[in-house]
């Protein structure tokens, strides 16, 4: 084969490979619908997405799109590995690994989502306004606001809690659901182990106070200490593989 005929092999192999490529999804206001509610999509910046089997499915809130990815968790379904989330202030579609979620119950969301979504941290950060809003990333978003696999009611008395042991899965979502009896102060605890989740305060009075933790490390003993003198209350056990070796035994 000539040299001039290689070079034009080569490029039309170059112009197919390009033209096979998956093209960014789109979201068309007034035209396309959400894949849950059915209601079609007019706030644009406020949508998203997945592919599934190759083909885009578009919904008009994260909100919805989570409770899409819930009813696949409780089916035992794999995720899908391509999810787009539209940016609050270009509307652009970011892939999930690049988006910054704002959770507020203070601005009006589609759906009542309560979570805006957006390209970069500092714009996410300009937009909260109020203590009790919340800016994480996909995973902190599933925690905070997905479906619990596991629920909790702890009591915490003077010196110990009921249950003592708390038992839960690799890959749980937990909701705990914590109670003081403790007349006299408030109780204060963390997690050794999961010090992400920081200092947890339940007032006296009977106030339930609700928290939301990954089980994302397992161990047979992670303590429940009370803060102010280290005392251990309780345990939290986390069952599971260590490794994906262990994980595929």
């Amino acid at each position: 084969m000539r040299p001039k005929q290689i070079l034009l092999l080569s490029f039309m192999l170059l112009l197919l490979v390009s033209g096979c490529t998956e093209k960014q999804p789109e979201i068309t206001s007034g035209v396309d619908a959400c894949s849950v509610c059915n209601m079609i999509i007019d706030q644009t910046n406020q949508a998203c997405g997945f592919v599934e089997q190759g083909e885009f499915k578009p919904f008009d809130s994260p909100g919805c799109l989570l409770r899409q990815l819930d009813e696949m968790k409780k089916e035992n379904q794999a995720f899908p590995t391509e999810i787009y989330f539209a940016d609050y202030k270009a509307g652009a579609l970011l892939p999930q690994k690049l988006t910054t979620f704002l959770l507020t119950d203070h601005i009006p969301t589609v759906m009542n989502g309560r979570v805006l979504t957006f390209a970069t941290k500092e714009d996410a950060q300009q937009m909260s306004k109020f203590p009790d809003e919340v800016i994480t990333d996909f995973q902190g978003y599933l925690t905070l606001r997905g479906r619990p696999d596991k629920r909790v009611m702890i009591e915490l008395h003077e010196e110990s809690i009921f249950p003592e042991v708390v038992s839960v899965s690799k890959g749980d979502i937990v909701e705990w659901s914590c109670i003081s009896t403790n007349s006299k102060t408030d109780v204060k605890f963390r997690i050794q182990g999961y010090e992400e989740i920081g200092e947890i305060v339940v007032p006296t009075g009977g106030e339930i106070v609700r928290i939301r933790m990954l089980a994302e490390r397992p161990g047979s003993g992670f303590p429940i200490m009370r803060t102010s003198d280290g005392k251990v209350l309780g345990m939290l056990k986390v069952s599971g593989a260590h490794t994906k070796d262990e994980e595929s035994m």
